[in-house]
């Protein structure tokens, strides 16, 4: 319920704006025969203004300024994910030694036990027969 209010709030307060900034609006609301006539005469001023901002964006978009830093942010994207790919491998080079080692160990545990138990039982059978 608050980010609707919120989103109210800024609408209306950003209508306002546009109202107070746009004299021939104004004039043309005041003149106004009933509410569906602003309500259109709004609606038009609207189209035609966001047409002219969405061309000024599209131009600030294409400006060779944002296109060099597109480039730059791109190439820091790159070098960020490549940093973080050598520190990650290093990472699992790291875990992979330990769990050789980890593993050599539980190997030659193994074997000593089992010659252990080997041992144990011939001794036992020995004595059984």
């Amino acid at each position: 319920m608050k980010k609707l209010s919120l989103l109210l709030g800024t609408l209306g307060g950003a209508t306002a704006g546009y109202l107070f900034s746009n004299k021939k609006l104004r004039d043309q609301i005041a003149n106004a025969k009933d509410a569906e006539e602003a309500a259109k005469l709004l609606g038009d001023h609207l189209q035609k203004d966001g047409k002219k901002l969405a061309k000024q964006i599209q131009e600030f978009i294409e400006s060779d300024e944002v296109q060099k830093n597109v480039t730059k942010a791109k190439q820091f994207a790159k070098k960020t994910v490549d940093d973080a790919k050598k520190e990650l491998d290093t990472a699992l080079g790291k875990g992979k030694k330990k769990a050789a080692k980890t593993a050599k160990r539980s190997v030659k545990r193994a074997k000593k036990t089992a010659s252990r138990a080997t041992k144990r039982m011939k001794t036992r059978v020995r004595k059984l027969s």
